[in-house]
């Protein structure tokens, strides 16, 4: 008996991430979104395209879309270029992670009464699937990461609270399609394999971490400041900085293997830009920039309309826990800060620092795996503490795991309003399920012409 309860606890943490994608899965497959095949579109309909456009038409060109029947009108979203030939906005890193779903959902859609043309039901219940998917390799691997440094307990309530405390569990079950839970999942495993590969350097893990930053390039250029982790990971001093980057230079071999593997995974696109627009490289956001002398950080943190801490608020919790990271794994403090200082920098650059429609700050979500671990050590430290902390810190967290719930149902109904939230509206909806009395009139929509030029967007 004893031995089983020894068993249980060793795997808490592991139980945790079962129970997150069980009910992920469950609350997701009720909401029905993707049976009425939502899924595939607005910003997910570039992501998606590369697949029908390689294994069903058979044409990068997208001349195929001239040829194709009303009720596809809105699927397929193109850009110009300047001389006029159609291209994708975003590039082709999530049709990769989803190619084996969707093969899966075409061969099935070929055998079934659903039409195999890459938009059916079949096709949208595979992005949901791999979502899921992902998001289960992206816990299993952050659950490895913290169980380094922390014990099970600590590790599956940190788990806990990263999915049902923050907008990550709305990107699973609502908008699968989105890059987010993707990026969480790759971000996650390039830390904890990077790190590994600075312990012992090999073969295998430079393949694995090229192959992983590869893809974390093609889905989202920027996001590749994750690369600071290896550089400053247990670096404390001059010394130990002169040390990395003597080891780096050891094992050049490895690392221009590594760089070779990146190299292979943007290949691809590199491809379809040649065939698509006649350039190696093509800029397919066009009239879309950064503004790196004015970015928009405290609105991006703080602001009604999609501040980070103001929609997932826990997140602001977990910043503390850099304290007590210091005490117990100093190591590791500099490179996660310097990761998340430049993330933030870089995300509220952009010219639409508020993504859009979107529930919260949702390219902060890719981060939530570098976020986990001062999270991690807080509930750690809190767990040492006298009891009157641990009951704090467990209100606290249980308030913002039901305060989220609460605010993604009313982003779910349009209550809590895609890009327009103010102060008035938001303090009249808190804990609300209706609308109050001139909604309208609260709401102020932002000015996309001025922000794209870097103006007020008011």
């Amino acid at each position: 008996m004893f031995s089983n309860g020894y068993k249980l606890r060793k795997s808490i943490s592991f139980w945790a991430i079962a129970i997150l994608v069980v009910v992920s899965a469950w609350y997701g497959k009720n909401l029905k979104r993707w049976e009425k095949n939502e899924i595939i579109n607005n910003d997910v309909t570039h992501y998606y395209a590369y697949l029908p456009a390689t294994f069903i038409y058979d044409d990068w060109k997208f001349d195929f879309v001239k040829n194709l029947p009303h009720d596809f009108e809105g699927r397929i979203w193109l850009l110009q270029t300047p001389d006029g030939k159609p291209v994708l906005k975003m590039t082709m890193g999530l049709s990769i992670l989803w190619l084996p779903f969707e093969g899966t959902a075409h061969m099935y859609a070929k055998l079934s009464s659903y039409k195999a043309d890459g938009y059916s039901k079949p096709y949208s219940v595979a992005i949901f699937a791999a979502a899921l998917f992902y998001l289960f390799l992206g816990l299993f691997y952050l659950r490895k990461l913290l169980l380094r440094f922390f014990d099970e307990i600590s590790t599956a309530i940190t788990l806990l609270l990263l999915v049902f405390g923050t907008n990550l569990m709305h990107y699973v079950i609502v908008e699968p399609g989105m890059s987010h839970v993707y990026n969480f999942f790759l971000i996650t495993v390039f830390v904890y394999f990077s790190t590994k590969w600075i312990d012992n350097p090999g073969w295998a893990l430079s393949l694995l971490v090229g192959a992983v930053a590869g893809l974390i390039i093609l889905i989202r250029p920027i996001n590749i400041v994750v690369g600071i982790v290896p550089l400053l990971w247990n670096v404390l001093s001059w010394h130990d900085f002169t040390n990395r980057l003597k080891l780096f230079l050891t094992e050049w071999e490895k690392l221009a293997v590594a760089i070779v593997v990146v190299f292979l995974f943007l290949f691809p696109q590199l491809l379809y830009w040649k065939i698509a627009t006649g350039e190696w490289v093509y800029y397919s956001y066009q009239d879309e920039r950064f503004f790196f002398v004015h970015p928009h950080i405290i609105d991006g943190l703080f602001s009604f309309r999609k501040g980070w801490f103001v929609y997932t608020p826990i997140m602001a919790i977990a910043f503390f826990g850099f304290i007590s990271l210091y005490k117990k794994q100093r190591g590791t403090v500099m490179a996660l800060a310097f990761t998340m200082v430049l993330s933030v920098y870089a995300v509220f650059s952009w010219w639409c620092w508020w993504y859009g429609g979107s529930y919260g700050s949702r390219p902060m979500i890719d981060f939530y795996g570098v976020m986990a671990i001062p999270l991690a050590a807080l509930v750690f430290h809190v767990r040492q503490s006298k009891l009157w902390a641990k009951l704090a810190l467990a209100g606290v967290l249980g308030f913002l795991v039901y305060f989220n719930q609460i605010q993604m149902t009313q982003y779910r109904t349009s209550l809590l309003h895609w890009d327009s939230m103010t102060k008035e509206v938001y303090t009249k909806i808190l804990f609300k399920k209706n609308w109050p009395p001139d909604y309208d009139k609260m709401i102020k929509t932002p000015d996309y012409v001025k922000a794209k030029k870097g103006e007020d967007e008011y």
